[in-house]
């Protein structure tokens, strides 16, 4: 180490520890499918949306759509109000990387 570099210590308490914000996911896998009305809409990660759905079986809390690529370009015009179910059909192997992927239906009603 030079003369110009501090050794990194590590000097962190309890206190500094910083919670991850707990959202209730859809877990596309158990239930194959979602219907809800958009409530939030926020930027997400890697071009994608974060989308919290009030559905039937949530009662005060907002269910949130996985920032999945297969559904990043489907959900990117969602507003406030929409109506949408989201279908999950299962997994396929893409043609040209040949990496598999989650595939789904897309439903959406604008709001008025």
């Amino acid at each position: 180490m030079s003369k110009n570099e501090q050794a990194v210590i590590d000097d962190f308490s309890d206190e500094d520890k910083q919670e991850n914000e707990q959202l209730n996911f859809w877990n596309v896998k158990e239930d194959k499918e979602i219907v809800g009305i958009v409530k939030v809409v926020e930027a997400g990660n890697y071009g994608g949306k974060k989308i919290g759905l009030k559905t039937n079986d949530s009662e005060d809390e907002l269910t949130f759509i996985p920032e999945l690529t297969a559904l990043n370009s489907k959900l990117k015009d969602l507003v406030v109000g929409d109506k949408i179910k989201i279908v999950y059909l299962g997994e396929e192997k893409s043609k040209t990387s040949g990496r598999m992927y989650l595939t789904f239906d897309f439903f959406l009603k604008k709001a008025e």
